[in-house]
């Protein structure tokens, strides 16, 4: 066996061989792919749950002095009614979230974002969806971008 190190001979590879290493170094190159694209959509989703929180504690807090005043009735009449009421809880959603990962990189843009309110009569919900676009470069080549779409909902209860 040393013998036929230091001469320099050694076995062929079988074309079969070659194949069936590509083919498992494609699959693998697939796997990690999906496992980028999937771990990308949880860091995405796990920054608009904290800005969503950070919606309700401003909602609390903002109800909260309603409440003390005894004046719910018009802060969700704010609320509701107001667009620049919304607009602004919206700007610091998207402030937030931009401030906790980037909304847009080389492997994804995220786009559409959405803050809607849905107002019961013991509880404040909020609804969020934006849809994500991935870009797939494998293998030297770009495929068309998969999008996913994220909906996270949270609520706010209130008391009257």
């Amino acid at each position: 066996m040393y013998k036929k190190i230091l001469r320099n001979e050694r076995g062929n590879i079988s074309l079969f061989t070659i194949f069936v290493v590509l083919a498992i170094n494609m699959l693998l190159a697939f796997v990690l792919l999906f496992a980028s694209v999937k771990i990308n959509c949880m860091n995405i989703r796990n920054a608009a749950k904290m800005e969503l929180n950070n919606v309700s504690a401003r909602i609390y807090a903002d109800t909260f002095h309603s409440q003390r005043e005894a004046n719910l009735g018009s802060y969700m009449a704010d609320l509701h009614l107001s667009p620049a009421y919304q607009d602004a809880l919206r700007a610091d959603f998207i402030n937030g979230m931009g401030a906790r990962i980037p909304l847009s990189n080389e492997d994804y843009t995220v786009g559409n974002i959405c803050l809607e309110f849905n107002q019961y009569p013991d509880r404040i919900e909020y609804v969020m969806t934006c849809d994500v676009t991935f870009q797939i470069l494998m293998f030297g080549e770009r495929f068309p971008p998969i999008t996913q779409h994220i909906t996270l909902t949270g609520s706010h209860h209130t008391k009257y």
